[in-house]
């Protein structure tokens, strides 16, 4: 009687170990891999794949991404499995859809917060948004058990979202929370951390802009938080030893430094782990690269006691974009005022470009 479900045979196997692939069979069985080694007996499993020439390797785990809607209209991601990737992280960098569509007197976050951050149409947003039936991070993740998803799926808690949820949105980007506010997000992200979530997100690049009228010269919530109440809301992080996903206030070197401290368990009672994204540009400046490992070494010493790591590509790319829609150019003023109108607003375009001021 087999005793395998599965045998991959002859396949070059890299672990993740960081050794050289080498050649092997490997026996799984309910989903779990229970042998490896040369000339395993095929007539132990049901069903032998031969894999000579082929690499077998564990999925792979793509911390960053920002697949929260298209995963609602395409689950399976196709494009994300096809490459080998078996889970994903959503809610990162403040954005996500953990509290719904959060519609509400004519606001639509969704829409005002995702549109140029991720250079998404504010149509295909609108779609995306009327397919969310849920109104709360625990409906959320339940929702995932009716998609026929791809890959694994888990989220975090996204700080913007978070503040439009308690606060509305105009009060997130004008005003700092009550008191109340501030003690009710705590307890919605608290009642997250028990519900599995990764941890909180939030965003510091200064190109990250709403885009819906009157505000598309306002920066995302998040933004507008301030280090106390970061703090706070960090200690509800910490306190479950979960992750502090971030990016670089690259306007201030030093504030950016200051608000990386909140890593610290040397100051904050316990460590907390922080994954900080950054592109680094290393034309304009090669030695970015230094700068960051510097910052990290400092922080993660003894004296600090941090767990901060950058998440960087660890090679050159270039970024290809559809005319001026692209998150770069919004950190010049003049393509912002371009990219701030709706993306068929010719006539606008044309306008603004023709104004020699």
């Amino acid at each position: 009687m087999a005793q395998w479900d599965l045998l991959f045979s002859g396949a070059t196997v890299f672990d993740g170990e960081g050794t050289p692939g080498r050649v092997e069979d490997v026996a799984v069985n309910s989903g779990v891999i229970v042998a490896r080694g040369l000339n395993l007996p095929h007539d132990a499993a049901k069903k032998v794949i031969d894999a000579k020439g082929k690499w077998l390797l564990p999925g792979m785990l793509d911390i960053h991404t920002h697949l929260d809607l298209e995963v609602e209209v395409a689950p399976a991601l196709d494009e994300v499995v096809r490459h080998g990737t078996t889970t994903v992280l959503v809610g990162n960098c403040s954005l996500g859809t953990c509290f719904g569509a959060q519609e509400s007197e004519g606001q639509e976050p969704i829409v005002d917060c995702f549109t140029r951050v991720e250079n998404i149409p504010k149509a295909v947003l609108r779609t995306c948004a009327k397919k969310m039936t849920w109104d709360n991070p625990e409906d959320y993740l339940a929702h995932f058990d009716t998609l026929n998803l791809g890959p694994n799926i888990a989220a975090f808690v996204p700080h913007s979202m978070l503040r439009i949820e308690v606060m509305g949105l105009e009060a997130s980007i004008s005003r700092a929370p009550t008191e109340v506010e501030l003690q009710k997000m705590e307890a919605i992200l608290e009642g997250a951390m028990k519900l599995g979530y990764l941890g909180l997100s939030t965003d510091g690049l200064p190109f990250h802009y709403l885009s819906n009228d009157p505000h598309t010269e306002k920066r995302i919530p998040t933004q507008f938080a301030s280090f106390n109440e970061l703090r706070r809301l960090l200690k509800v992080v910490r306190k479950y030893d979960r992750v502090w996903q971030t990016t670089p206030i690259i306007e201030n070197r030093l504030k950016a430094l200051f608000y990386f401290t909140l890593t610290s368990g040397r100051l904050f009672g316990k460590p907390l782990k922080t994954s900080a994204l950054s592109a680094m540009e290393m034309t304009a400046a090669p030695k970015s690269a230094k700068l960051f490992l510097g910052v990290a070494k400092l922080l993660n010493s003894k004296l600090l006691d941090g767990r901060l790591h950058f998440q960087a590509l660890g090679t050159n790319f270039r970024v290809w974009s559809d005319g001026i829609v692209s998150p770069l150019f919004e950190e010049l003023s003049s393509t912002a005022e371009l990219i701030a109108l709706e993306y068929d607003d010719y006539e606008g375009r044309q306008r603004l470009m023709g104004n020699a001021e």
